[in-house]
């Protein structure tokens, strides 16, 4: 039998990763790109859902990509009645134990 020697690596120093067409990071200079779009641009003019659908299809949605792809995301954030029922029961809570009692 053959046993492996398990070197634990604190943080990520040593660590390495594969590459990536989705993400470049270069520490040094302070660059984080998605799909070659600056990390602060996408802050700054893009939604949560535009950086969504670039990071899954590798460019950024026209209009009407956005609108259906917004319209998927809403069809499927749907929450049984059950949930309804009990966020009405506590909806003078504070949000989080809301959230936690659901």
């Amino acid at each position: 039998m053959m046993t492996e020697q398990l070197v634990l690596h604190r943080g990520l120093k040593s660590v390495y990763l594969d590459a990536t067409r989705i993400c470049h990071i270069d520490g040094e200079k302070g660059i984080l790109l998605y799909r070659g779009y600056n990390i602060h641009d996408l802050a700054q003019h893009a939604t949560f859902e535009e950086v969504c659908y670039l990071l899954l299809y590798g460019e950024l949605p026209t209009r009407q990509q956005l609108s259906d792809f917004d319209a998927a995301l809403k069809a499927a954030r749907t929450l049984p009645p059950q949930v309804v029922d009990i966020i009405r029961q506590v909806k003078n809570s504070h949000p989080l134990d809301v959230l936690r009692t659901t």
